[in-house]
């Protein structure tokens, strides 16, 4: 039997009549198998004399000595799609995302055609439908995983019948050349070295470069990326495994690479690690850009379309898009139109549950005529929205409550904002409830954490009786943005914004100020509050006032407990905000609650 490295020479000769000398079959590698180019001579040398090698092509010894490493087929993963597809621009699953007018799954089954593997079965779930044109088009078989909730593990138990001398690929794989062949020498996963490896799976090898462990939790290493082949041998031992195993929710929870991880002393897999240049997946949108074109190839013409109605400009202007890891509940990208940088922003599915996009979009106009917002571009009732881009913005952190000229510059645009939102007509449609609106929110988490109501009766008490304290200061409503917060105030060395308006609503105007003059470090009842709510009026506030601001700042801090939870309960981190939020709300109410009760008397 020829070695590996012999085997290297004979497959890379074989992909093209041009790969001869030894210079082009080592610089034609894209993963690590050579030493030099002297090697590869030598290599040449010793096939030559064994007559696997004549005239520099591979003889028919050649091929009848690596016919038992003939590929038989390939398996392509497309069963996901509750990851990145859940929160996209594109609503499709991410085997059809397109680029130069080519699918990406159908990328991969054409380099596989063209490399002499013609039996591919895809694995398929999200949105099958979608898929179904392959089999017609491409002959694919394909296969259904009934289960989503289940990882990928599941989907290649799904195709165990197909297990055999197989390529091993996810849909959502992209490869700058083909680097599939009709043989391979023994079992592999394609790695590459990552600097920045939280979210991947990473390996452990020995010197010889057979996979020992499969791992997370890196900040740097060689992780788990691409496409696989698994050999006949594996095959059988990884069927049998699976048919043992896959009924336990611990297995069927795995990725199929930590299967194979568990396992390790009993699968001879090796590492084929690739260059970062050549391979490439995605399991966030951030990734996406790193596949050039990809991206604006994917975005729907309605949102090309509406870019270039408002900007007056044409497709080919815009440029430069960054895809930017900002928002719980939106996806969001720049771009520049003529020297000049937008952010549009797409909504995500998850934020439907607690945003009216119709008052968005009201007080969005509103803002902008307070001139609160001068970002603001263009907004419609769907979510979409375009903003212009602020540069050099200020990091607030550490400056956000501490400076209170800061603070005060915020109260006075929030004022502004205030003003222009009274007397709307109409508006009973754009009520917003805090009271009620946390209710829901604890309604459906409840779905998943059980009776939450429950948990929180003695705090749900307190927020009902505060609330009705509140409503008796008589305060006139007006429009509100309901989320200010440090993320959502956006300070340059010449301008001063309030942005997102998402959560926006016609209610208390005290509730604008959760957090606001509710922050880590303020006591309730210290100075910095009162010159913040003076800047507010214009004028120091009343007794009343300052009270009441102060109740429906508990009120807004209650609301994002329940927004919290919510987040929680539909596998959405909250980080540590549930804490911090459950703590002001209980320290502010039961100060209010005292001087309410003393101001009205006691009430149910």
């Amino acid at each position: 039997m020829i070695s590996y490295k012999e085997f290297e020479v004979i497959r890379t000769m074989m992909k093209s009549a041009d790969i001869t000398t030894a210079e082009k079959i080592y610089e034609n590698k894209h993963y690590y198998v050579f030493k030099s180019v002297e090697e590869v001579s030598d290599l040449k040398a010793r096939l030559e004399k064994k007559g696997f090698i004549a005239n520099d092509k591979v003889t028919q010894n050649g091929l009848d000595e690596i016919s038992t490493l003939k590929v038989v087929n390939a398996v392509i993963l497309a069963a996901g799609g509750s990851d990145i597809s859940a929160k996209s621009v594109y609503s499709m699953p991410k085997g059809l995302f397109m680029k130069n007018g080519e699918t990406l799954i159908e990328r991969q089954i054409r380099q596989l055609r063209e490399a002499g593997i013609q039996n591919i079965t895809v694995v398929i779930a999200y949105k099958q439908e979608l898929y179904f044109f392959l089999q017609d088009k491409w002959g694919v078989n394909l296969e259904i995983n009934p289960d989503l909730k289940k990882n990928n593990i599941y989907s290649l138990y799904i195709a165990r019948k197909h297990l055999g001398s197989t390529y091993i690929l996810n849909c959502d794989n992209y490869f700058e050349e083909n680097p599939f062949s009709q043989y391979e020498y023994n079992s592999f996963h394609a790695t590459v070295y990552k600097e920045n490896a939280h979210n991947e799976l990473l390996v452990r090898k020995n010197s010889s470069g057979r996979i020992l462990n499969v791992y997370s939790g890196a900040k740097s290493g060689e992780c788990i990326y691409g496409h696989a082949y698994i050999d006949k041998e594996l095959s059988r031992k990884l069927v049998k495994y699976m048919n043992d195993e896959i009924d336990d929710f611990r297995v069927s929870a795995l990725f199929w690479e930590e299967f194979i991880s568990r396992h390790a002393d009993d699968f001879d897999m090796y590492v084929r690690e690739y260059s970062a240049d050549f391979l490439y997946e995605f399991d966030s949108i951030q990734e996406i850009q790193n596949i050039e074109g990809l991206f604006l190839g994917n975005v729907s013409g309605r949102i090309n379309q509406k870019i270039c109605e408002v900007l007056n400009c044409k497709e080919d202007e815009i440029s430069d898009i960054i895809i930017l890891q900002k928002g719980l509940t939106n996806i969001l990208f720049t771009f520049v139109i003529r020297g000049e940088r937008y952010i549009f922003r797409y909504p995500g599915d998850s934020s439907q549950f607690f945003i009216y996009r119709k008052n968005e979009c009201l007080a969005q106009k509103l803002a902008a005529k307070a001139h609160a917002d001068d970002t603001y571009v263009y907004i419609d009732e769907s979510g979409v929205k375009i903003s212009k881009f602020r540069e050099n913005c200020h990091d607030l952190h550490g400056v956000y409550y501490e400076d209170v000229e800061l603070m005060k510059a915020v109260a006075k645009k929030i004022k502004a904002f205030h003003d222009v939102g009274v007397d709307l007509p109409n508006a009973e449609e754009y009520d917003y409830d805090p009271i009620y609106q946390c209710e829901r929110l604890f309604k459906e988490a409840s779905k998943m954490k059980g009776d939450l109501f429950k948990v929180f009766e003695k705090e749900w008490t307190m927020m009902r009786k505060l609330q009705k304290y509140a409503d008796l200061d008589g305060i006139q409503h007006t429009m509100c943005h309901n989320d200010i917060n440090i993320d959502n105030v956006l300070r340059t060395d010449t301008t001063l914004d309030i942005i997102d308006w998402e959560f926006a609503g016609y209610n208390d105007p005290g509730y604008d100020f959760g957090r606001v003059i509710a922050g880590l470090e303020y006591e309730v009842d210290e100075p910095k509050i009162m010159d913040i709510l003076e800047a507010y009026f214009g004028r120091p506030a009343t007794e009343k006032e300052h009270i009441h601001w102060m109740a429906y700042s508990a009120i807004h801090n209650w609301y994002y407990v329940g927004w919290a939870l919510y987040k929680e309960s539909i596998n959405e981190s909250s980080r540590d905000w549930m804490l911090f939020f459950f703590k002001q709300s209980k320290k502010l109410a039961e100060w209010c609650l005292e001087r309410y009760e003393k101001m009205y008397g006691v009430i149910d």
